[in-house]
């Protein structure tokens, strides 16, 4: 009996051990530390040249961010619970970066997205919906970005939130065009805000004008897993999303929402 326990025990530690965790991370942070960011075709999967790598064929549907590329690798896994694996004839949005022996690789942890997934409708019935609004908020993100020659920065690894209740205010306004809106905020080296300037606003002068009212005084900014100061003044981008909720409209700030 006492053999039993201590297996499932064993097995129990084992299976927790060898689980993925990554770090929850916002998607303009996210593209900030990625150099390419690109939705995308899998034409072919190559797992038997690399020993350490998947090589993926990949045709580019829209790139944000990086230089055209045909090739991504992805590490393999041997026996982490991190791995991930895109078949051939899928569409994906990818973020990558460069390893130390310069491969532009990918992973479970850096967030990518299957454009074309699907879901067991029965089980699921509502999975396949808000997944595919979620992602079209990525997707708008990101053209915005891209149309508007915004960079995300965050050198510090800083973070910006208001108090919740605080934005219940800005309800019911009437957006016409385009529901993003970015600030680049200048952080003092003690985390305390020092400036703003808009980037890109809401076609709602009155919106606009109380926003960056509000801003300035209800900011908070912090700093991930380190002390609250940092070696420099810096500057960091805001984002703000405006979306129907239910019958109303209802400010959400990006880093939150996405």
């Amino acid at each position: 009996m006492k053999k039993i326990l201590l297996t499932i025990l064993f097995i129990a530690i084992s299976s927790k051990l060898l689980a993925c965790t990554c770090m929850s991370q916002r998607l303009l942070d996210r593209y900030a530390k990625s150099e390419f960011v690109a939705t995308l075709s899998v034409l072919s999967v190559d797992s038997e040249t690399d020993d350490d790598y998947l090589l993926l064929d990949i045709e580019i549907i829209e790139l944000y961010k990086g230089n055209k590329t045909n090739l991504l690798k992805i590490r393999k896994s041997k026996g982490s619970g991190c791995s991930i694996y895109a078949p051939e004839n899928t569409k994906w949005l990818i973020f990558a970066s460069k390893d130390q022996n310069g491969n532009l690789i990918f992973g479970k942890c850096s967030g990518p997205k299957q454009l074309d997934r699907t879901f067991d409708k029965e089980r699921f019935p509502n999975a396949e919906l808000n997944y595919s609004k979620s992602l079209e908020r990525k997707l708008e993100l990101l053209e915005t970005l891209k149309e508007e020659k915004i960079e995300p920065i965050n050198t510090y690894n800083l973070y910006t939130y208001f108090k919740e209740e605080s934005l219940e205010k800005f309800k019911g306004y009437t957006i016409e065009n385009g529901n993003n809106a970015f600030y680049e905020i200048t952080v003092n080296a003690d985390l305390s805000f020092k400036n703003i300037k808009t980037l890109k606003e809401f076609d709602n002068e009155q919106l606009s004008n109380e926003l960056i009212e509000f801003i300035k005084k209800n900011i908070h900014i912090g700093r991930i897993g380190k002390l609250d100061v940092i070696p420099e003044e810096t500057k960091i981008i805001l984002g703000l999303h405006y979306y129907s909720a239910e019958k109303e409209r209802k400010s959400v700030i990006l880093p939150y929402a996405y």
